[in-house]
C-alpha cells in the first residue's frame, strides 16, 4: 500500500454497470481489481494463534520512512492457570517474540477463566473494594502477571500481544 494519503477508504465500492467497450471495460476491471486487492489486504485478519501472525492491520509510518505504513503481527500466548503470584513475586511467562530495537508493541489484553464460569480480562482492575488487581505487562523475554490477591482458580489464560517489527 503507498503512502497514508492514497488510503483514503477501506471500503470496496460497488458498482451496478461496467464500459461497454472493451478497452474502457478492461481499465475499469483492472482498477476495481486493485481497489478490492487492496480492501482485502487492510482488514484486521480474525486468526488469534500462539505463532506469529500478519493482522492486516497497518500502523504509522515511522520517521526513518515515513512515506509507508508498518505491518502488525499478532502472537497469543498461553498463560496456563493463573498461579499465586505477587507483586514482588510475579508470574513470568515465555512470549517467545524476537525483540529488537525496532520492535513497537500496539496492544497487550487478555482474560482469565474460573472453571465455576467467572471471567476476567488482563489487566483486571478490582472495583469491589478488594484490591486484587492484576497488572499485565511485557518485557523483552516475558509476560509478567504481578497482584496483590489470589487469583489461582483461574485455570485458564491468555495474553496477546500485536507489535510491529519494522523501523
Amino acid at each position: 500500500m503507498g503512502a497514508p494519503s492514497e488510503n483514503l477508504s477501506n471500503f470496496v465500492r460497488s458498482y451496478n454497470a461496467i464500459p461497454d467497450e472493451w478497452n474502457d471495460a478492461q481499465e475499469f476491471l483492472v482498477e476495481h481489481l486493485r481497489e478490492v486487492s487492496d480492501g482485502i489486504n487492510v482488514r484486521d485478519i480474525g486468526y488469534y494463534q500462539e505463532e506469529e501472525v500478519l493482522t492486516g492491520q497497518q500502523f504509522v509510518p515511522s520517521a526513518a520512512n515515513p512515506t509507508v505504513l508498518r505491518n502488525v503481527f499478532r502472537k497469543v500466548v498461553d498463560l496456563g492457570g493463573l498461579n499465586d503470584f505477587t507483586a514482588t513475586n510475579p508470574q513470568n511467562i515465555a512470549h517467545v517474540i524476537t525483540i529488537t530495537a525496532d520492535t513497537l508493541i500496539t496492544r497487550l489484553y487478555g482474560a482469565a477463566t474460573d472453571p465455576s464460569t467467572t471471567f476476567i480480562p488482563l489487566p483486571f482492575v478490582d472495583m469491589s473494594g478488594g484490591g486484587g488487581n492484576i497488572e499485565l505487562t511485557m518485557d523483552g523475554t516475558n509476560i509478567v502477571l504481578r497482584s496483590n490477591a489470589d487469583y489461582s482458580g483461574f485455570t485458564s489464560a491468555y495474553a496477546v500481544v500485536e507489535y510491529v517489527q519494522e523501523a
